[in-house]
């Protein structure tokens, strides 16, 4: 079994905001989508995001995309609506809400763990 460490990205995230908005999109992941239930993906408002962390919105997607980058994940965005599928994420419950919320386009194709 992973450690805490490990489960949240610790050893890869250095910065503590960086640790803390993970922490929160693992939450969030974890939540169900209807149909799909826990499907590895966040879905949340970008501005609501911004304002819990203190953040300014643009800054917030800037380190989001980062944050993805840097742990295999996927981060896009659609009109303030962001999706965060983290590392292992079900492609299908991902494919489903890319294009429910209204994102153009071919879903991007998710890592596996």
């Amino acid at each position: 079994m992973a450690s805490l460490k490990q489960r949240f990205a610790f050893t890869t995230l250095t910065e503590s905001e960086d640790r803390l908005a993970y922490a929160v999109l693992k939450t969030l992941s974890s939540d169900g989508h209807g149909n799909y239930g826990s499907c590895g993906v966040a879905e949340f408002d970008l501005i609501e995001f911004a304002e819990a962390l203190d953040w300014p919105p643009g800054e917030t997607l800037r380190r989001l995309k980062r944050i993805a980058s840097e742990l295999g994940a996927v981060c896009v965005e659609h009109q303030d609506v962001i999706l965060f599928a983290t590392a292992g994420a079900q492609q299908e419950g991902f494919d489903h809400l890319y294009r429910t919320r209204g994102f153009e386009g071919r879903p991007p194709v998710l890592r596996r763990k």
